[in-house]
């Protein structure tokens, strides 16, 4: 997969352990795991990182993980995760404040947590002039089962991979430039929870956003699917605003049964 070398910032011992062991799976290096604010700062001062997972909420010790992120952006420029279970708009408003590359809210599943990093790896180093390309994502998340679906700022859609072209019925030229709503229309399975998909992506919160529900293709084909923990925010000098994933229900099915 890679040589990145990752810092988990989590004051929980075993969901520290638990994330740690996903990155393993995924092919990375074994990750640094700190559990203070102030360790994340020292380890960031004395380590070449190329990516940190930074809990926000981090009770040990005398600072957040909102302060770590800023004292280490003070001296580094190495790209930072939140992870929060929290949806409180104060606590997010500070978080945005130090221009972090994006949110995963809790509980998320590995391929989400996958997804974000390896989103950001790759943006970081278009960033920095590392790739001669300037594309959004690699070939690997080009051709994972679930679908991608990349949103700018004007709510426009920038990627879109071969799994969402399919259930979708939309090419990736054909959905280009298109808002989201016009190309992803999802159907909750409650008539009482569905709601427009764009306005939902907006708010800081997963809850209100479908879990399990109908996607409507161009050629009003219905798919049961799932939403794989709705959305990563992420933020930066590229016109990046959302991640969809959406997992065809039936292969997540088929899938399981085969573990």
């Amino acid at each position: 997969m890679g040589t990145a070398k990752i810092l988990i910032v989590e004051d929980e011992g075993l969901v520290a352990q638990d994330i740690k062991h996903r990155i393993l799976r995924m092919g990375y290096p074994a990750p640094f795991i700190v559990y203070t604010g102030e360790e994340a700062v020292t380890k960031a001062e004395n380590t070449d990182l190329d990516l940190i997972l930074m809990d926000i909420i981090l009770s040990n010790g005398f600072i957040d993980g909102v302060q770590a992120a800023e004292q280490i952006h003070k001296f580094s420029d190495v790209p930072i995760i939140y992870l929060t279970a929290s949806s409180d708009a104060q606590t997010l408003s500070r978080a945005k404040a130090t221009g972090p590359d994006g949110y995963i809210l809790k509980p998320f599943q590995s391929r989400e947590l996958q997804i974000a990093i390896e989103l950001t790896l790759y943006r970081h180093k278009i960033e920095k002039g590392f790739l001669e390309e300037d594309r959004l994502v690699s070939a690997t998340l080009y051709n994972l089962q679930e679908g991608i679906v990349a949103v700018n700022r004007s709510g426009n859609i920038c990627f879109i991979n071969g799994a969402a072209q399919k259930l979708t019925g939309w090419s990736e030229p054909e959905a280009s430039g298109r808002p989201l709503k016009e190309v992803v229309r999802i159907l909750a399975s409650s008539p009482s929870k569905d709601a427009d998909i764009e306005t939902l992506l907006k708010t800081e919160s997963n809850r209100d956003i479908p879990s399990h529900g109908f996607i409507v293709s161009k050629d009003r084909v219905m798919t049961e699917v799932l939403t794989v923990n709705k959305f990563v925010i992420v933020e930066g000098e590229l016109d990046l605003a959302y991640i969809l994933v959406i997992r065809d229900f039936t292969d997540s099915i088929s899938n399981n049964a085969l573990k």
